[in-house]
């Protein structure tokens, strides 16, 4: 007997395929109105932050509202249960990040097929930070506390098996510390910077557009930074490289757009194109250097490619994350 999943799927394939023959030639008069922006963030956070920009300019640009509910909640599952509920119709987006990848491996409800992958927007690298009064100051301190308290150090990320988690990962086994320091997750990545200003955990996963403002005034520190090169923004810490500890520098926050399963190319194109105009403004592009991000962005078919080799790397370091559990 075919599984009732299945049944719902098959069922929900065919309409949008209908749909979507039916939707195909429209996308000429795309958006037929408000457009639903579904964030699976806090507000507050680097995804919420840059989302809300790309919203701003995309109403500019289009003419219409942008309308964006931040809808956090199992590492995205709440964002991809609302978007799966709505028409595929071109009025409905929604942010996507790495760590997507990690919540499809641990809720079986939803996986990488369960969305359009319109476009890519940017790359962003994992850093790790703590706060100013911390006596870490360097990841050789960070790997020397753990290995001398095993268990009693705690790091602040965003959701269970997520890019930062998977950073982390990376780093744990590069420097000996697997399952050393406790991984606590947070709804965001703001809400996790904030936990390690307060006191509530040793250290933070982050970016450096989140944690920026807080090394400038003087509350928190960067002590490594999982990239091929230094950050501008924070000269003195040094890449994971360059201190000893081997990780893989391709791995990085990716962000970008979804839209419902089953949405026309055809609409999936007119969003992107939208989409790519707003981030090639000035105003955008001094953002995204402001940020210390990387453009990146990707096209419907580049960008679903992009997502089914980092999916790859997400299920090898998730079996790592929880054999280490």
């Amino acid at each position: 007997m075919m599984n009732a999943r299945l049944v719902a799927a098959a069922v929900t394939s065919a309409v949008a395929l209908g749909a979507g023959a039916a939707m195909a030639q429209d996308a000429a008069d795309w958006p037929q109105g408000d457009l639903n922006y579904i964030l699976h963030v806090n507000p507050g956070g680097a995804t919420d932050v840059m989302a809300r920009r790309l919203a701003d300019g995309l109403q500019r640009d289009l003419g219409v509202n942008v309308v964006v509910e931040n809808q956090p909640g199992g590492s995205g599952a709440r964002q991809m249960a609302l978007m799966s509920m709505a028409e595929p119709d071109g009025q409905t987006l929604g942010s996507v990040t790495a760590s997507h990848l990690g919540m499809f491996l641990q809720n079986e409800e939803f996986d990488v097929d369960s969305a359009e992958w319109a476009c890519g927007l940017v790359l962003d690298p994992f850093l790790l930070a703590v706060s100013a009064d911390s006596d870490i100051h360097s990841l050789d301190d960070l790997v020397e506390m753990a290995q001398e308290n095993p268990g009693q150090m705690s790091i602040a990320g965003f959701g269970e098996a997520s890019g930062g988690h998977v950073g982390w990962a990376m780093f744990e086994e590069a420097a000996g510390i697997e399952g050393d320091i406790n991984w606590v997750p947070y709804d965001s990545v703001g809400d996790a910077v904030t936990a390690a200003l307060g006191g509530h955990n040793d250290i933070a996963i982050a970016y450096v557009g989140l944690v920026r403002q807080h090394v400038e005034a003087g509350n928190m520190r960067v002590i490594g930074i999982q990239s091929d090169e230094r950050s501008e923004a924070f000269p003195d810490a040094p890449t994971y490289g360059e201190a000893g500890y081997d990780v893989d520098t391709t791995w990085a926050q990716f962000r970008g757009t979804i839209m419902p399963a089953g949405t026309p190319i055809e609409l999936q194109e007119a969003l992107c194109d939208a989409v790519e105009a707003v981030l090639l403004t000035d105003e955008m592009q001094q953002y995204i250097a402001d940020s210390e991000l990387v453009y990146g962005y990707m096209a419907p078919a580049e960008f679903r490619e992009f997502v089914e080799a980092q999916a790859e790397a997400a299920a090898y370091w998730a079996e790592r994350l929880e054999s280490i559990e």
